[in-house]
């Protein structure tokens, strides 16, 4: 997709990640890289984005984290951050939009509904997008101040989508 035209569609990127929000669990951030430039390689640009995405969380949040607690900087959450392939990426991300890290065998929605809808996103960035998320193993390297969080985060180095789960039990 030509870039000019990939502008004109990002709203389409919007509508696809903002149906599998499901707030306050579930929560979504897209668009093009400030500057309308190209962000460059690694994940750093990534790592502002979900940042600022936390940072919008915090007053839905804010009840449960102790006045010591302090999310990430950006630069600590670029330093969690892992790579991952497009395919770990829409199974991830799948997981995150439809099973609830929290209390397990809860669904935020349905499963195959979700993996359909990050398919697409995954296809609107492109085969040259990279991928990352903060999981390490079976664990989750926290990007916030809250009990449970996992996020998935891609680029094709002018668009980005992120999507993030965070819980408290």
């Amino acid at each position: 997709m030509e870039s000019s035209e990939r502008a004109s569609n990002l709203s389409d990127l919007g509508a696809l990640l903002k149906s599998l929000s499901n707030k306050p669990a579930v929560s979504v951030r897209y668009g093009r890289f400030p500057g309308g430039g190209t962000s460059g390689p690694g994940p750093a640009p990534l790592a502002d984005q979900v940042h600022d995405l936390v940072a919008e969380l915090h007053p839905l949040w804010k009840r449960y984290v102790s006045s010591r607690s302090e999310h990430p900087s950006a630069p600590q959450i670029e330093a969690l951050l892992e790579p991952l392939s497009a395919d770990a990426a829409v199974d991830l991300m799948t997981k995150l939009a439809s099973d609830n890290l929290v209390w397990s065998g809860s669904k935020l929605m349905d499963r195959e509904i979700a993996r359909d809808t990050v398919t697409r996103i995954v296809k609107w960035l492109g085969p040259g997008a990279t991928w990352w998320t903060n999981r390490q193993g079976n664990s989750w390297d926290p990007v916030t101040a809250y009990t449970f969080d996992g996020v998935v985060a891609g680029s094709d180095g002018e668009y980005f989508a992120v999507l993030i789960q965070v819980g408290e039990d």
